[in-house]
């Protein structure tokens, strides 16, 4: 039987997943995966892996969150306040 944490590494060595699709197809919350997301990056950086993030997006503005370190969904823009951003899709690069 395989942890839910390798289910998720075996996803994301296979496909580019944001947080709700891999909550899909593992029938787990949202906020569940993004507890895994650190772990699962610290665990691939010890076997020479890296969990790489296309990051989240505003789509009002355009502004790129890509000096954001933490998993979990961000609120709203810093540069135009709004709420409506792309999610972060994460991958593993061998």
């Amino acid at each position: 039987m395989s942890t839910i944490r390798r289910e998720i590494i075996a996803l994301l060595g296979d496909n580019e997943l944001n947080a709700l699709e891999i909550s899909q197809a593992l029938s787990i919350r949202e906020k569940e995966v993004y507890e895994h997301l650190d772990h699962i990056n610290r665990t691939l950086t010890a076997q020479g892996k890296r969990l790489l993030v296309r990051p989240y997006t505003c789509l009002g503005c355009g502004f790129s969150f890509a000096d954001r370190h933490r998993f979990n969904r961000p609120g709203r823009c810093p540069r135009c306040k709004g709420g409506h951003i792309r999610m972060a899709s994460y991958f593993i690069q061998q």
